[in-house]
Order: structure tokens, then sequence, then C-alpha cells
């Protein structure tokens, strides 16, 4: 993917990845998320689709983190 070496773990799905990494000057975890939406015609509705996407992907996150 072209990232920086990291001691955390990467999570590729289909149409999103997840980075899961311990901080480096806090005792906290970071995660990034990152959705890939195509877009064809209509860039509102591609926005709309990667925000229920997002949403989505936060949510399982969180639920495997045992975060809520």
């Amino acid at each position: 993917f072209g990232l920086p070496a990291t001691d955390g773990r990467v999570f590729v799905l289909d149409g999103a990845r997840v980075v899961v990494r311990p901080s480096g000057t806090e005792p906290k975890l970071k995660c990034y998320q990152q959705i890939v939406t195509p877009v064809e015609d209509d860039l509102d509705a591609a926005k709309d689709i990667s925000r229920a996407d997002m949403a989505a992907l936060r949510a399982s996150v969180s639920a495997a983190l045992g975060l809520g």
C-alpha cells in the first residue's frame, strides 16, 4: 500500500481498509479507517454511499474492539 511500517495491524476488506496501531506518544490505540467508493456520474450519491459505508465500518470496528 505504500504505507510506512507500523507496530499495528492492517485489515483489508472489500472496498475498505482499517489500520489499528498503538499511539507513539500516549497510552491509547489509534484506528484509521478508509472507504473507497467509485464515482460513476453522481458525486453526491457517491458521497452518501461513502458516509453510510463509513458509519457501518465504524460500528463494526467498535464492536470488534468491544467499544460498544
